[in-house]
């Protein structure tokens, strides 16, 4: 599959450019032309026929005919200058349209490309959520603070567009976790920090208890230049933001059956968060190992998924031929593409 979508994305094109040629026929042979009328009748003589507008072979007369092909003069301009200015602009928009069609489609076939890539579908799935039905809570989320998160009303969980998020402009060190509890928020979180293409990146994974209202995970992107000290980075940006998905899973009983409760859609992230209320209201977790995340990140190409899980493994993750979402702290790798499941490790 992978193999034939860029054949499918070139006649795609193909198509797409047949038509507009056929098109710009048509304008171009402008209003002096003589109109091509489909013509139905029961006439055998004329089953293939049109409407006596088109001219009639057998009835050219000689001296049309010498004009025809024997004249030595030349022949006249058949578009005035004002014509030819018009059929240029034409081509010139075409082919405009053309071009954004062709990087269009161009786009479209390697997010195709990416999303299906057969040999690591088989090694990796990511699990499915139906719409999370949260316990009953007294909170009143149309007077609560939500620190600028959105709801998806699908998969009825929160998250933040990290697209347009004030957070974006504060970047991200060890001294926020540090002070996490202090705003009533307890998670794990594990930092996988690497070098690629001259620069320092950090891949930041959390999962936990969010203030009284909710339960989730995240999962972060952040660069620095090389040879900067301390542990502050940068959130990424747009250049460097990687197609990933996100599930959220949590044995809520506490009876070893984790359920799957939200599933982020797999597209460009800097921030990949989701949160549901998870739980009354004033109480506690007693575990974060409760709670697991399972995420699929793309990568650049397979020589920056090389150096992460170089640096994921040095982190406690077991690499795994085949990925099975029950097994807690494994990883998996198919090229450009990595998938893990996280629920024990902690930094």
């Amino acid at each position: 599959m992978k193999n034939k979508a860029p054949v499918i994305a070139a006649s795609a094109v193909a198509a797409a450019a047949v038509c507009i040629a056929a098109v710009l026929a048509v304008k171009m042979s402008g209003s002096d032309s003589p109109a091509i009328e489909p013509n139905f009748t029961d006439d055998p003589a004329q089953s293939y026929g049109y409407s006596q507008s088109v001219p009639i072979f057998n009835e050219i007369t000689s001296e049309e005919e010498n004009s025809y092909f024997f004249t030595d003069e030349p022949s006249e301009q058949t578009q005035p200058p004002e014509t030819e200015s018009k059929t240029l602009s034409a081509l010139t928009s075409a082919a405009a349209t053309v071009s954004q069609a062709v990087t269009s489609i161009t786009e479209k076939v390697t997010q195709l490309t990416t999303v299906i890539n057969k040999a690591f579908s088989e090694v990796f799935t990511m699990p499915k959520a139906p719409k999370y039905i949260p316990p009953d809570t007294d909170i009143d989320f149309n007077k609560v603070n939500l620190a600028s998160y959105k709801y998806d009303p699908n998969g009825n969980y929160y998250y933040t567009d990290d697209k347009e998020c004030w957070q974006k402009n504060f970047g991200f060190n060890e001294v926020y976790d540090k002070l996490a509890p202090i705003s009533i928020m307890y998670y794990d979180t594990v930092r996988t920090t690497f070098e690629y293409s001259g620069k320092e990146w950090l891949i930041q994974a959390w999962k936990g208890q969010y203030g009284y209202c909710f339960v989730g995970g995240e999962v972060g992107i952040y660069t620095r230049p090389l040879g900067k000290s301390g542990t502050h980075f940068y959130c990424a940006d747009k250049p460097d933001w990687l197609n990933m998905e996100m599930a959220f899973v949590w044995d809520e009983d506490n009876n070893g059956n984790y359920k799957t409760i939200f599933t982020r859609p797999y597209t460009k992230y800097w921030w990949c968060t989701g949160f549901v209320v998870g739980f009354p209201n004033g109480s506690l977790r007693n575990t974060l190992t409760e709670f697991r995340l399972i995420t699929h990140i793309t990568f650049k190409d397979a020589e920056m998924a090389n150096a992460f899980c170089s640096a994921f493994e040095k982190n406690g993750f077991k690499r795994v031929s085949k990925l099975n979402n029950n097994e807690p702290d494994t990883f998996v790798q198919v090229g450009a593409d990595v998938a893990f499941v996280w629920q024990n490790i902690d930094q």
